[in-house]
């Protein structure tokens, strides 16, 4: 008897597994299987850049999708079978709310779709130009430094959304170190966006992606600097402080440097000093020898009493633009310009941002970009005011 009840038991199982072997491979029941992360592309993004239009967000959009169809079928499908679009075709600046479309293979259909519109943001595109800064990654012996022969391009255009533009902090280019050599070479290096904190700047266009950098490892030394100071200054100003270096830092090739015991400059002429400042030597360097980064920016120090110097740096919102044609509008791309202002010290130092005033005159423009000049009013007991850059860049778009 309990041999024939083990029996009934086994044969339940076995019969059991047949059937459902049965069901899954005879029948192949329908069933849902939900596609994570399916990654959402938007489309006709070149639309609104040709409208002068760009996208704010800088991240990348996925979706979750459940998919129905008999079993077989089902397993089969990855995300990469599933085709989610967002088609911005159309839309204007300010917050879009852009309907996704899902496109799945003909042996399955969509059950459920977990996202169905993306908030899309939209501005006005604008550019700006941006140096491009080489950085080294990794150390170099203390002894040695990381030197830069050439660069194409030196400067590069950066085109997008006016936020994302503004957040732009510097486009470089990086080599690493462990790849120079003493003898100069070219590196074809990629240029990434960054922001203050350092953090790459997505949905940017860069006039060019790549850079050409010459660089190499040269040797560095320090050697006595002879600068002679010719003249005096106007008897109205007294001379408080001079600092004249008496050493700077070269570098070079080994067989190079070993020849070079000491550096002369160009006679420094103070006559027309009339404020403290900063007199940059002209140093004469010997063929294959350049100088260091710590002597880049070699000069005589000298302060004067009675004459004050000031800096500004004044935001393109200040600068103010005449002679704009009807229907016309304005984009500055020169984010900001330095003013530097010397003169009688009781008016320099009462002088504030907004006393500082910069203009373009736009007469007689159309629609396009331009390179112009920038014009700027004197205050009384102001000596001299220099502008950096004295030039800058806008476009000039037909209104909307």
């Amino acid at each position: 008897m309990l041999q024939n009840k083990n029996f009934m038991k086994l044969l339940s199982v076995v019969l059991a597994i047949v059937l459902w072997v049965y069901v899954v491979a005879v029948e192949n029941p329908p069933t849902k299987v939900k596609i994570p992360n399916v990654p959402i592309k938007l489309v006709n993004v070149e639309s609104l850049n040709q409208r002068g239009l760009a996208i704010s967000s800088d991240e990348d959009y996925f979706m979750d999708i459940v998919v129905e169809g008999t079993r077989s079928n089902v397993l089969k499908i990855s995300s990469n079978d599933i085709i989610a679009t967002a088609d911005v075709f159309g839309y204007g600046v300010g917050e879009n709310y852009i309907p996704v479309t899902v496109t799945v293979p003909d042996s399955v259909s969509v059950a459920d779709q977990k996202t169905t519109r993306l908030t899309i943001n939209i501005e006005e595109m604008v550019s700006v130009y941006k140096p491009v800064n080489v950085i080294f990654n990794g150390a170099v012996d203390a002894k040695n430094e990381a030197t830069v022969f050439s660069m194409t391009p030196e400067e590069v255009e950066v085109k997008g959304a006016k936020s994302k533009v503004a957040s732009v902090k510097s486009v470089n280019a990086t080599i690493n170190t462990t790849e120079l050599t003493s003898k100069p070479k070219i590196f074809t290096t990629e240029l990434s966006t960054v922001d203050a904190k350092g953090e790459s700047v997505k949905n940017i266009k860069l006039s060019s992606e790549t850079a050409d950098i010459e660089a190499a490892v040269y040797q560095i030394k320090e050697v006595p600097l002879e600068v002679e100071v010719k003249g005096e200054v106007d008897k109205a100003y007294q001379v408080t402080e001079m600092n004249v270096p008496e050493k700077v830092k070269i570098k070079g090739l080994k067989e190079d440097l070993e020849n070079v015991n000491k550096i002369t400059a160009e006679p420094i002429d103070i006559n027309k000093v009339t404020a403290t400042t900063e007199v940059p030597i002209s140093v004469k360097l010997p063929s294959g020898i350049m100088l260091a980064q710590d002597s880049k920016n070699v000069a005589v120090s000298i302060a004067i009493k009675g004459i004050s110097v000031k800096e500004f740096e004044i935001p393109s919102s200040s600068i103010t633009a005449n002679g704009l044609g009807d229907k016309l509008s304005l984009v500055i791309n020169t984010q900001s310009v330095m003013v530097k202002v010397s003169g009688k010290e009781a008016e320099v130092g009462q002088l504030t941002v907004e006393d500082i005033g910069l203009s373009i005159d736009l007469t007689g423009m159309e629609a396009g970009i331009y390179t112009v000049p920038l014009k700027i009013q004197k205050e009384d007991g102001v000596s001299e005011i220099i502008v950096t850059p004295s030039e800058i860049h806008i476009t000039i778009n037909e209104a909307v």
